[in-house]
């Protein structure tokens, strides 16, 4: 899901700012120049929130993946309590502005104006009820944003492992173009999402934040997407250990970690990859294992044709 796609959203008092502007714009003097302008402030109010409660997705029709990780970002329910107060405060505006501008027309001087400024207050009165909502989708709209625009339907190739082992540096190592690099929200963290085209086709390989050797009611936030990455998207797992000691974790740690992700995962398609192979190693290769280094660039065309292999099987 693409959520950067999502329209900007006024907060509650520059709607109404705005709103207001254009009912002004309306000519005075008219006969009918008090509904003219209840009917322009409603439609003004009410069109931005249902533009809003329109472009959100159905959020009982994402993928699994987009559930979780729009779950673990912002809250569903919350999300959904707060669409369906902005998606009620459209139909009270469409209500209350074909109320008041229907009386409005009906009436003449002083009593057209008495029911516009009972209509402004009213239909103001609506929006700022919601304040509180719009504010909260104001931010999830930014925290969605930063998120990884993964595609469900093209071929993934996933990067595990504990912090700091070089997972982001091989995702750019062998994407065609730069990755898109989106940083999660109120954290260091961020996740790479390259690409590679091969056979005509595109591939998509991303790295995830890192996990630790711990249960899963130890893990915080930031693993969980990794692993809703890995339980949602059916992608082909490249671990990547570090056998440098440069990333902080010890290589049994490491291997712990791996070996839980085997049993997790019993189905995906597996690469092992050996990081930092320039360096100094605290133990010999494994067999099987791709020695790489992003810095000067060991084993990424191997690492590069061994993603295109299993992901583009012959």
């Amino acid at each position: 899901m693409e959520w950067r796609s999502l329209p900007e959203i006024l907060d509650a008092e520059q709607l109404i700012e705005l709103a207001l502007h254009r009912a002004a714009k309306k000519r005075s003097g008219q006969s009918d120049s008090a509904a003219r302008k209840l009917s322009s402030l409603a439609d003004n109010l009410g069109a931005p929130l249902g533009a809003i409660v329109e472009k959100f997705p159905s959020l009982d029709q994402l993928h699994p993946f987009d559930h979780d990780i729009v779950n673990l970002s912002v809250g569903l329910d919350e999300l959904r309590q707060s669409l369906g107060g902005i998606d009620w405060a459209r139909k009270q505006l469409q209500k209350l502005g074909g109320q008041f501008s229907s009386k409005a027309a009906r009436a003449r001087g002083e009593r057209a104006l008495q029911l516009q400024r009972q209509g402004y207050g009213r239909l103001t009165s609506v929006v700022r009820q919601v304040s509180d909502r719009l504010e909260f989708l104001r931010n999830a709209r930014k925290i969605l944003g930063l998120l990884p625009a993964v595609d469900p339907e093209i071929p993934l190739a996933v990067m595990a492992g504990a912090p700091n082992v070089g997972k982001s540096s091989l995702v750019r190592a062998i994407s065609t173009g730069r990755p898109a690099v989106r940083e999660y929200p109120f954290t260091t963290k961020s996740v790479s999402l390259g690409h590679i085209t091969a056979r005509y086709q595109k591939l998509q390989v991303m790295d995830t934040p890192g996990l630790l050797d711990r249960p899963d009611s130890e893990r915080n936030n930031i693993e969980k997407h990794g692993l809703a990455a890995l339980e949602h998207l059916s992608p082909s797992i490249m671990f990547v250990t570090d056998g440098s000691g440069t990333s902080g974790y010890p290589i049994e740690g490491q291997q712990t970690l791996r070996e839980e992700l085997r049993q997790r995962f019993p189905d995906a398609h597996w690469i092992d990859i050996w990081s930092k192979c320039d360096l100094e190693q605290e133990k010999p290769l494994p067999e099987g294992a791709i020695a790489t280094s992003a810095t000067e660039e060991i084993g990424v065309a191997e690492l590069e044709q061994a993603v295109i292999e299993i992901l583009l099987p012959e």
